[in-house]
């Protein structure tokens, strides 16, 4: 992969897409389609942030949000267990204050079911749109039809979670409750405590997130797609476009679309535009490769740990840590939950190979942002939270719909910029 590096002339394009995680290598997918000339641009190059160390579950059957009623005590008996998966980067903590009241708020019983709906349209959508760009870059072999298993070492918590099975029922969400018997059916060395667990049967497994989209980016640079590896400083207005600057010089376009997560909001400043957007970091521990031991990406929900199979081994996910861009990742948080790991999976064996931290970029409501600035050709593409890699592709073609003024597969309201303004 070669980065394009800019001279005294700038480059040119129809439309610059700037984040090349799953969000903007999808929509760039669907531009390229369109017949449109992209830049790719991106500070690191593909999938070097979230979309690379993520769980690799496609959550098809994903359908509640972050924030639920009764999320202030639970957030509070979170922070008092030092392996419950919330943390607070209190060094920071007045950056995202006023983001965690809003968080608050968003868990209300009325303010919940609509983004549940949400939630499920968008989710539901996701599924034909991962098939549909896996088999045109030709890349069907990185994804599992896997499904995704949610299980639980208490009753007490299973049994809360009837009012979430209600709402996926009424919804038409495909699972499965399982029992002892049927959850060893699916996953045999699970270990002994978990005696109950919900299977979503429609969801897929992302068996190498970060190697899915290098395929996807070498696939348009392959059809003229044009590389800039370099960090963005500014977006101006130029002409009849934009005029992006960068630590690698500067390039113009006559839109833009910004898919770079948490770091979008930098970028926005001379457009008067404040997106309700915070890093919340995750973390995963890598093992080595081992067959059999895990099958599909397993989530144990009392940890809110997730253990997958992946083509370089087997990753253990978790930790929501609210924090400010630039804030070194604190290991120990992940490194404490190796010999939880174990509980769940008796049989994995090793010490983890690598590790890896990540900013997933969070909204308030855990929908992401899908819309255009007002009175300008920007399209915003961003705060997909723990979703991303399950709704990166059909982000990326509802932001082509948007684009070409076309009808979009869902209503675009519910993840319009307004609804954090009233302006609906």
């Amino acid at each position: 992969m070669s980065a394009t590096v800019a001279g005294s002339s700038p480059h040119v394009a129809d439309v610059a897409v700037i984040g090349c995680g799953i969000v903007g290598l999808s929509a760039a997918f669907h531009l390229r389609r369109r017949g449109l000339s992209c830049l790719l641009i991106d500070a690191r190059g593909p999938a070097a942030e979230t979309s690379f160390g993520n769980a690799g579950s496609i959550s098809v059957g994903n359908v509640m949000p972050q924030s639920t009623p009764g999320i202030a005590w639970k957030a509070l008996r979170m922070l008092a267990n030092p392996l419950a998966p919330l943390k607070l980067d209190w060094g920071v903590s007045p950056a995202y204050a006023r983001w965690l009241l809003q968080f608050l708020w968003q868990g209300k019983r009325d303010k919940v079911v609509p983004v549940v709906d949400a939630l499920n349209a968008i989710n539901t959508a996701a599924r034909a749109a991962w098939l549909d760009i896996g088999e045109r870059i030709d890349a069907g072999d990185l994804i599992a039809h896997t499904g995704y298993l949610h299980v639980y070492s208490e009753p007490e918590t299973f049994a809360r979670g009837e009012w979430e099975r209600q709402l996926m029922r009424e919804r038409g969400v495909a699972f499965d409750v399982l029992d002892r018997h049927q959850l060893r059916d699916l996953e045999p060395d699970i270990g002994d405590r978990f005696q109950q667990a919900v299977f979503q049967r429609d969801s897929l497994a992302m068996r190498n997130p970060g190697g899915f989209c290098r395929r996807l980016f070498d696939d348009l640079v392959a059809g003229g797609a044009q590389p800039l590896i370099a960090t963005v400083s500014s977006i101006r207005r130029e002409g009849n476009g934009y005029r992006i600057t960068s630590d690698r010089g500067s390039v113009h376009a006559g839109r833009i679309v910004l898919a770079a997560g948490a770091w979008s909001n930098r970028l926005l400043q001379p457009f008067g535009v404040k997106l309700p957007v915070i890093p919340a970091r995750g973390y995963h521990l890598m093992y080595p490769q081992q067959d059999e031991v895990v099958r599909r990406p397993t989530l144990w929900a009392e940890r809110y740990m997730v253990v997958s199979p992946m083509q370089q081994g087997v990753r253990m996910t978790s930790i929501k840590e609210l924090t400010a861009l630039g804030r070194d990742p604190q290991y120990a948080l992940i490194r404490r939950l190796d010999p939880e790991v174990h509980k769940l999976f008796p049989m994995l064996s090793g010490q983890p190979v690598a590790e890896w931290a990540g900013n997933r970029p969070c909204t308030p409501d855990s929908l992401p942002i899908l819309d255009r600035v007002a009175d300008e050709q920007i399209y915003l593409a961003t705060g997909h939270g723990h979703l991303g890699l399950t709704q990166g592709p059909i982000s990326g073609r509802l932001i082509d719909q948007l684009m070409a003024g076309e009808a979009t597969d869902i209503p675009l309201r519910p993840y319009r910029l307004g609804r954090f303004t009233g302006r609906g």
